[in-house]
């Protein structure tokens, strides 16, 4: 049974949107956490976060704007529903350029925690990858904006997602790695390094799995399908960012009354007495 014009892109879009507005509820709950606990950061950090915040408050505006142009201001325009406008383009374009930027912080952890300059620069070339071909997406949706036609373009989309994917990857094993060498025996110490371990690896498969699972939808099906899982991509990538950074009062709060919790500006530290009055420091 033939699709109607409305199910081909934006029933995909509609649920994505969904999606996409329930994660920007987390968001602003993440905000509030971290805007009440930010104070040991460093400027470059928080603002980092609210630029985020801003991005995705943008792209949460113009995809409800998108729908509602479409579906209610262009009614039974069968034409007008069958392509996007630069209203839709910067979802690709806030996309591409938040979930770089967030890779690009990681990266910059990666390289405080390891010093390992090569899988820093691997990171960061991915980031801006991804950081570019979103904002190529956007151009090339301009070019051929009709939804049945958006692999024409699709070498851009390809480099995109699978840059994107690859650098989770690289900085969940890279940070898994390092975190998991610096147990030390100490159950408390290791308490808190399995903890940071466990969020490193669902935030980075998260958004790992999502934009990968994004490529596939795009690359098999020809409809607007993989709009369902690209639209809310921004929010799972500002989370990921938000959570690592609000974990650190968590832990805090988790640990006032058996030892203390260290958080500096740039890295957390944390600092663990033991049975044997040995200090024991990790830094995440």
């Amino acid at each position: 049974m033939a699709l109607s014009p409305a199910e081909i892109a934006h029933g995909p879009m509609l649920i994505g949107t969904t999606l996409n507005i329930l994660l920007y509820g987390i968001t602003i709950s993440q905000l509030y956490l971290y805007h009440i606990s930010s104070n040991r950061d460093g400027p470059w950090i928080r603002s980092l976060v609210y630029l985020l915040f801003v991005g995705d408050t943008v792209q949460t505006l113009f995809t409800v704007l998108y729908l509602y142009d479409s579906l209610i201001k262009h009614f039974g325009n069968i034409a007008y529903l069958m392509t996007g406008n630069w209203v839709f383009s910067t979802d690709p374009a806030l996309t591409g350029m938040l979930g770089g930027l967030v890779q690009v912080f990681f990266a910059w952890r990666v390289k405080v925690l390891t010093r390992s300059i090569m899988i820093t620069i691997v990171i960061f070339l991915c980031a801006a990858s991804s950081f570019f071909m979103g904002i190529a997406t956007a151009v090339a949706i301009s070019i051929v904006p009709r939804f049945v036609e958006f692999q024409r373009f699709k070498v851009i989309v390809i480099i995109w997602l699978v840059c994107s994917s690859f650098a989770d990857i690289v900085i969940t094993a890279t940070l898994v790695s390092y975190l998991t060498k610096r147990r030390t025996g100490f159950s408390q110490t290791d308490t808190y390094i399995d903890r940071v371990i466990r969020l490193t690896v669902q935030t980075g498969f998260i958004t790992a799995i999502w934009a990968f699972v994004d490529l596939m939808v795009y690359l098999l099906n020809p409809t607007g399908l993989h709009l369902l899982f690209n639209f809310p991509l921004s929010k799972l990538y500002t989370n990921s960012l938000m959570s690592s950074l609000n974990a650190r009062s968590f832990w805090q709060h988790d640990n006032e009354d058996d030892g203390t919790l260290a958080i500096s500006s740039w890295k957390t530290t944390l600092k663990l007495s033991t049975a044997r009055d040995t200090e024991v420091f990790v830094q995440v």
